[in-house]
């Protein structure tokens, strides 16, 4: 009989998910590559909130800003320890100030070999 107790086959993992824009979608994947992540996805996603929201660095009267609605957001999510969740979350923090970023983890367990 099966042991649905037993959770040996899996490993802990943190699944890293980033909403961001769409133009620098090829920098975040360049990103986990760099770091040698070699799984994650890349969704088209639609929604609203201030997320996806981005004041724009240019003022169009002086000291006023511009919301910009991102047009295209997408959604990169990937599996992997908590070591390599701490890079990525700190090396996308120092983009929130260029680009819409929102950028979580959670702690999961996984059916996963290479993490």
């Amino acid at each position: 009989m099966l042991d649905f107790e037993d959770y040996s086959f899996t490993q802990p993992a943190f699944l890293v998910t980033i909403i961001t824009e769409a133009v620098i979608k090829d920098s975040v994947i360049a990103l986990l590559k760099n770091l040698r992540v070699v799984n994650y996805t890349v969704s088209t996603v639609q929604g609203e909130g201030r997320h996806l929201q981005f004041l724009a660095a240019t003022e169009t009267q002086p000291g006023t800003q511009v919301a910009n609605l991102v047009e295209t957001p997408v959604e990169i999510r990937t599996l992997v320890s908590q070591e390599l969740s701490n890079v990525i979350l700190h090396t996308l923090k120092e983009q929130r100030g260029k680009f819409a970023i929102i950028a979580y983890r959670q702690q999961v367990e996984a059916l996963a070999e290479d993490l």
